[in-house]
């Protein structure tokens, strides 16, 4: 048996805050999306090779995932840390300050509006 791919599912309580965030600061690009009753419930993400998929949370079937309170940390490694930064800033999205870590990484990070981590990193 080989895993060939993965791809987070985002919980959200709000799909189309998130849907936004990830769209307008981190220009992920929605590929495929699915609506009821005329709103969005579930978003097929990509930006570049990276894939993120969103689920709005009350469409979760609770007999297989019960509700639970739990948020994820995403890691991107990117390749303008102080461009991002000051695009956070500007879309009033607040983070941490860039910082350099021990491993040579830069770093900083922030919360989507669910209130997953987003750290951010590029090489030193």
């Amino acid at each position: 048996m080989a895993i060939l791919s993965g791809i987070p599912v985002l919980h959200c309580q709000s799909i189309d805050d998130t849907l936004a965030f990830y769209q307008q600061l981190l220009q992920f690009v929605l590929v495929n999306k699915r609506e009821a009753e005329g709103r969005l419930v579930w978003a097929h993400l990509m930006h570049g090779e990276t894939t993120l998929m969103l689920q709005c949370a009350e469409q979760k079937h609770a007999e297989s995932h019960p509700a639970k309170n739990t948020n994820i940390s995403l890691y991107f490694f990117i390749d303008n840390i102080e461009e991002l930064h000051h695009l956070a800033k500007a879309k009033k999205y607040p983070g941490s300050a860039i910082e350099t870590r021990d491993y040579r990484m830069r770093e900083f990070s922030l919360s989507d509006p669910d209130g997953n981590i987003i750290i951010v990193g590029q090489k030193n």
